[in-house]
């Protein structure tokens, strides 16, 4: 979605439009929140491949530092004896039987030798090997740093635009958008839970997992939004979703993306209590299904855990966990 653009001369704004604009922004915010958990992710899987790299680095540094002065001794033995052949050396000997009965020692030592310079040349070409292979994890985890700054100021330009947006607005038109969502909150719970109350945190005997995690996502209602957060005190989507079937036992993935390749997939008519419910076609949104034709969710920046119409986003596809 591309961002709207605005300038001073702007003519006023109606309370649809800048809602409508608001939600558009929170939106794609969101949408990058998801894909700065995804680079947060693989850039701690590289520093930590990086950490073993260099720890495997220094050892084989070692290693081949003790295998070059083992060659090297070894040269310097071939060296010494390079003139003399066996029939020579026997000659030279005051104590020919004691020669000959260590010819055969002599010549294991010559193997050894060998084994020797073969062994360092072995390592030595693994440690350039291993040397290379960390400048590519250094240079890897420089890249995952950049991108993450770039991804975190994007998103920080967006809800600054939507700020934007709603300061055009009167304190009374303000007031009017807060009011009209909490009553579509309230709407959305009544619908969601059948119009009659249920505790936020008991399960149904016999539930399953699914129920589980939807209790805690329940629990959680009210909770803010916050960028690349999965709890106790604020979440973004999917940090909601794998919290909540952390839950019942069911590790996640931690993105939306990734999360829609959990469990078997389901259709809208198959949904179930807790089945996870994604949205837009780049799968930048995931909730719970809450039942009754709605989810739960942590929405947007600038938005609390809340309930909102199974139907009130794109609907990309659908999972059952566990």
């Amino acid at each position: 979605m591309a961002a709207p653009q605005l300038a001073s001369a702007d003519p006023p704004l109606t309370v649809e439009e800048a809602k409508v604009q608001v939600a558009e922004l929170e939106t794609e915010a969101a949408a990058i929140d998801q894909e700065y958990v995804g680079v947060k992710e693989s850039l701690a899987q590289s520093k930590a491949q990086l950490k073993q790299k260099k720890a495997d680095l220094a050892a084989q540094t070692k290693k081949v530092e003790r295998l070059r002065v083992q060659a090297g001794q070894a040269a310097l033995a071939q060296y010494q004896n390079r003139h003399l052949d066996t029939a020579a050396k026997l000659l030279l000997s005051d104590d020919t039987e004691d020669f000959l009965s260590q010819v055969s020692t002599l010549e294991k030592v010559s193997e050894n030798q060998n084994s020797a310079l073969q062994d360092y040349q072995s390592e030595q070409a693994k440690l350039a090997e291993l040397e290379r292979s960390t400048e590519t994890e250094t240079a890897q985890l420089t890249k995952e740093q950049a991108e993450l700054s770039k991804l975190r100021k994007s998103s920080d330009s967006k809800i600054a635009e939507s700020k934007t947006v709603l300061d055009r607005l009167t304190e009374e038109e303000r007031q009017r958008i807060a009011a009209e969502e909490s009553q579509a909150q309230a709407a959305a719970q009544a619908t969601a839970e059948g119009g009659s109350p249920v505790s936020s945190t008991t399960v149904p005997a016999g539930s399953s997992k699914g129920a589980t995690a939807l209790a805690f996502a329940k629990s959680q209602l009210g909770k803010p939004y916050r960028y690349a957060s999965a709890g106790p005190d604020a979440y973004d989507c999917s940090g909601l979703t794998s919290a909540a079937w952390a839950k019942a036992g069911v590790s996640l993935p931690r993105t939306s993306q990734s999360q829609i390749g959990a469990g078997r997939s389901v259709s809208k008519s198959e949904l179930q209590p807790g089945d996870l419910v994604f949205y837009y076609s780049g799968i930048s949104h995931v909730g719970l299904y809450a039942g009754n034709g709605q989810i739960i969710h942590a929405p947007r920046p600038g938005k609390s855990v809340e309930y909102a119409a199974l139907d009130s986003m794109p609907f990309a596809g659908a999972r059952r966990p566990g």
